[in-house]
């Protein structure tokens, strides 16, 4: 099937309006970084669910269908809708990452600033909680469910944690118990390389790992996360060790454990004794990569399946893989479908919402593929069907597109 051919217009060149904003400010003290970074983001991931009208400033603001944006630099934060200033932070001390994501009330959600030795929460209405942290954390992370912080290995950590067992005798409550015993003496924390946060004002809990059925403390710190989606329980890392990206669903390992087993445990309260233990379950790994995909996305294929995109500049390529989703006693378990991965010829891709604008697969708008391929043109993919090429103009060579491609200074 032949494709369609459109001829783009080149509006002008993008810059992000926090720049313009700090321009109006004046100019900045000498203590700030000339470093900065920014991103855009659908308010929707913002809003209130619970919110029944838009009277108020941020159910307003929060309204508009437009793109917002989190400008950072040192430590302050511009948020901005369109060309105007919504909010601005400043912080007691430089900004590491930041992230939305949905903490205790899901129906809120909260801004999460990652700084070197605490993380700050906001609440879209300025209220604000710091929390410390137990060790060096490198990043955050946003999942339906909580906030997953990455540790930094340290030296002189305790071994792997040895409650795992693939004995039959041992059920999930024998383990879970087990498991319990140590996140109370405070070991989980020491040793696993993942801690999810899903309350703020909850202690951060270790997470485990599920391989070949057996149940272990993760300790995967070698395992650096380079992605995680706020829909769905999905993870994507990169091993530099073994040159190897895999992709994990996060799941709950609901406990069963009885009130007479509850209160033997330590004599605490039973809330605090049974968090919900969340366990990673690795579904795909590919191999060969020298460095890590600089970029991962999920759009939608063809027929409907969501898709984990992995973009690798270096070799100028999109690596696609179909996920499987199937419902068993009404939940939903996430796989990949058996040789449904494929290439696409790439020097930058984006996923954009094109071609169904208003449709969902599950939780999951339906998301096309824009990628820049070599040939110097804009090509439109739903999943791996090309449906149309876009002519850049002549003024737009590809040294210069790749140049604005560049992360921020």
């Amino acid at each position: 099937m032949s494709i369609g051919v459109r001829r783009l217009t080149v509006l002008g060149e993008f810059k992000p309006f926090g720049l313009i904003a700090e321009a109006l400010d004046g100019k900045p003290p000498d203590t700030v970084t000339d470093k900065y970074d920014y991103f855009l983001f659908d308010p929707e991931i913002a809003r209130d669910r619970d919110a029944e009208d838009d009277c108020d400033e941020v159910a307003s603001a929060l309204s508009n269908h437009g793109d917002h944006e989190l400008f950072i630099r040192g430590n302050r934060i511009i948020w901005s809708t369109g060309a105007r200033v919504f909010k601005r932070f400043t912080l007691r001390s430089n900004i590491v990452k930041v992230c939305w994501c949905r903490l205790g009330h899901p129906a809120e959600a909260l801004l999460c600033i990652l700084h070197i030795d605490c993380l700050t929460i906001y609440n879209t209405s300025g209220e604000v909680v710091s929390l410390p942290l137990p060790r060096t954390i490198t990043s955050i992370w946003p999942l339906p469910f909580g906030l997953l912080l990455q540790q930094e290995v340290e030296a002189n950590i305790p071994s792997r944690v040895p409650f795992s067992s693939t004995s039959p005798l041992l059920n999930t409550r024998d383990i879970l118990l087990s498991a319990s015993n140590h996140i109370q003496k405070g070991e989980g924390t020491l040793v696993s390389s993942h801690l999810i946060l899903m309350d703020p004002l909850d202690e951060h809990q270790p997470t485990f790992i599920e391989e070949r059925g057996k149940l272990n403390m993760m300790k995967e710190y070698d395992e650096k996360t380079i992605w995680t989606s706020d829909q769905v329980p999905l993870m994507a890392s990169y091993n530099k060790g073994k040159m190897q990206h895999s992709l994990w669903v996060a799941e709950f390992v609901n406990s069963n454990i009885d009130e007479e087993a509850t209160t033997s445990l330590l004599h605490v309260h039973r809330m605090s004794v049974l968090p919900k233990h969340l366990s990673f379950r690795r579904i795909w790994q590919g191999k060969g990569a020298q460095t890590a995909a600089c970029k991962v996305f999920m759009a939608t294929d063809d027929d409907a399946a969501p898709v984990v995109c992995f973009f690798h500049q270096e070799q100028r390529k999109l690596l696609s893989v179909s996920l499987q989703i199937v419902e068993i006693n009404n939940e939903i378990v996430f796989d990949v479908k058996p040789d449904m991965s494929w290439n696409i010829s790439a020097i930058a891709a984006s996923p954009v919402t094109v071609t169904r604008p208003r449709f969902k697969v599950g939780l999951l708008p339906y998301s096309d593929i824009l990628v820049l391929a070599p040939e110097n043109v804009l090509l439109l993919y739903s999943g791996k069907q090309c449906l149309c090429k876009y002519v850049l103009p002549s003024c737009l060579n590809k040294d210069k597109i790749l140049h604005g491609l560049e992360r921020p200074r």
